[in-house]
């Protein structure tokens, strides 16, 4: 990770700009030393007063400079960190949304909530002060050489203390490592742990959880933060030998330049500029030092970013027919989740014509999300494939395929933004169809409720809203944009009279406007409304059973 971030360095337009500034802040940082030097050798010694007055009002400007410069490249440096820090981020998100499902899902959770918070974890390392500390590190022999030239010895003490700092980084390196694993671990389970403390309020409340609950939290929060200790004190027993070495090197210098004075081998003003040029040097390789925990933690970050960016992505290329009329076929299909001994289903064979219905039946557990999904293109098969409109869904370009289709999922998902941009997503649709399926569903009292409407906020969270309303706001989404193939999961779990009344009326007017269902459900009703019911309580291979479709409104 270090070596990515040097070579953004090296590799930004406004490198020329960095280099020289460096170059220049350092050697403006001569300016103190020789201040010292000249006062002591020459005001000291002659006292005349335009002697201090000169070199005074030399120092100051050279002061004053150096803040100047040091304010500048903070400027550019803030423009690169928040170029890494955007790039990091478009990452995460083109890992996390352009792989495919089954793939990113044989990624360890634990490693991709690390890599989730990458772009936080790598923003530290590449934070102004840090980034600065690395500009700044090749310098450190500039100060020291400065320094030889005063007086040898003193220049040698200078480099034996950097080194030993950073030595002690790369030793506290080492440490910190072992440390970081377990605490990565740790914080994992205390993060999932602490979801559910978050979205099941009612839950812990309603049954008797607090004990065994009160226990486990105790447990994944006592590794949790007990690693996180044990991780800072590595740190602080890092820092405070640093100092130690930064004390003992001020010692040394003292006393080994006041024996050399006193032979007259070196002036007071000599020795007290070397010092400051010396205590300088080992200030830029201790804070380069401190640099090892959050290179390791960005390491770390980086590593898991790529575990998930390493899963196979779907496709991008693919064919684009002009349009879809919703033929569907699965041919000879098997499936099975990893480590799963035996196949979910296998042998499977389904052909729904266009505005044909496909139900899915089956006890919990039997396979029917999962059927949907590989339907859906989500789940790769074991064997076989699934076809639309004769042409196999892995050919098909997936931005193309997702255009056409609509999809309510088993459990309603919805992200921070509002009511709209959850129905709407990306695509171009008027608020008068909206409102239209909305009042179709049963939902318009509901929204008329909220002054905001269409605009009201909604959350990946959101408590405000019965589940059934939610999933009636989830089935309008998956059809809205007229999508030709429609997947719904269980569309009529948790809803009422009313909501089963609104589900029926929904898969009328999809029967009517020819469009293709494939529903998993056990609803007496959807089931008289298929032309073709799957069977997934039949193992391992599951029954297909034609039927002669009667309309869903029956139900209602």
């Amino acid at each position: 990770m270090l070596k990515k971030l040097i070579k953004s360095l090296l590799a930004s337009p406004n490198a020329p700009e960095l280099i020289v500034s460096t170059v220049v802040i350092n050697l403006l940082g001569l300016g103190s030393s020789l201040y010292s030097i000249h006062l002591m050798n020459r005001y000291v010694t002659i006292g005349l007063a335009p002697t201090l007055v000169t070199l005074t009002l030399g120092v100051l400007i050279a002061i004053a400079f150096e803040v100047m410069l040091r304010r500048q490249r903070q400027a550019v440096l803030m423009t690169l960190s928040h170029d890494n820090d955007m790039h990091a981020s478009q990452r995460v998100f083109g890992a996390f949304s352009g792989a495919r499902l089954d793939a990113l899902n044989k990624v360890p959770l634990a490693v991709r909530r690390e890599g989730l918070g990458a772009p936080a974890t790598i923003q530290q390392l590449g934070s102004v002060t840090n980034l600065g500390a690395l500009l700044d590190l090749p310098f450190c022999g500039f100060y020291l050489v400065a320094a030889t030239l005063l007086y040898w010895p003193l220049g040698l003490f200078g480099l034996a203390a950097c080194v030993w700092a950073l030595v002690l980084g790369a030793l506290g390196e080492r440490r910190q490592r072992v440390v970081a694993e377990e605490h990565a671990k740790a914080s994992s389970r205390a993060q999932q742990l602490s979801q559910f403390l978050l979205t099941a309020g009612e839950t812990i409340r309603a049954l008797p959880l607090v004990g065994p609950l009160s226990r486990r939290w105790g447990e994944v929060q006592s590794a949790s933060l007990g690693s996180r200790r044990a991780g800072m004190v590595e740190q602080s027993n890092m820092q405070n030998t640093i100092q130690m070495v930064g004390q003992l090197l001020t010692v040394v210098v003292y006393a080994f330049g006041a024996a050399a004075a006193v032979r007259g081998d070196l002036t007071t003003g000599a020795l007290i500029g070397a010092n400051i040029l010396v205590s300088r040097g080992f200030a830029v390789c201790s804070r380069a030092a401190y640099l090892a925990d959050p290179i390791l933690r960005a390491d770390r970050a980086d590593k898991a970013l790529q575990a998930a960016e390493a899963a196979e992505l779907e496709s991008s290329a693919g064919s684009a027919p002009a349009t879809l009329s919703g033929r569907l076929e699965v041919v000879d299909v098997a499936f099975s989740y990893p480590q799963q001994p035996v196949p979910l289903f296998e042998r499977l064979d389904i052909e729904a014509q266009p505005g044909q219905v496909i139900a899915i039946s089956g006890p919990n557990g039997a396979g029917k999300s999962t059927l949907i999904k590989v339907m859906l293109g989500l789940l790769t098969p074991l064997r076989g494939m699934v076809r639309a409109d004769g042409i196999e869904l892995r050919q098909l370009s997936q931005e193309w395929w997702r255009a056409h289709i609509g999809y309510a999922p088993q459990e309603p998902v919805f992200f921070d933004g509002t009511l709209r941009e959850n129905l709407l997503l990306d695509r171009d649709i008027a608020d008068e169809q909206v409102i239209g399926l909305i009042r179709d569903m049963g939902l318009e009292s509901f929204l008329a409720q909220d002054p905001q409407g269409l605009d009201r906020a909604m959350s990946s969270h959101e408590s405000g809203m019965a589940v059934g309303m939610r999933r009636r706001f989830a089935l309008i989404r998956a059809v809205l944009g007229d999508p030709k193939v429609v997947f719904l999961d269980d569309p009529t779990e948790g809803l009422d009279q009313a909501g089963h009344a609104a589900v029926a009326k929904l898969l009328n007017r999809l029967l009517t406007e020819k469009r293709t269902i494939v529903v998993a459900s056990n609803e007496a009703f959807i089931l008289r409304a298929a032309d073709v019911v799957v069977e997934m309580d039949k193992k391992p291979v599951p029954a297909v059973v034609r039927n002669v479709p009667q309309i869903a409104g029956d139900k209602a």
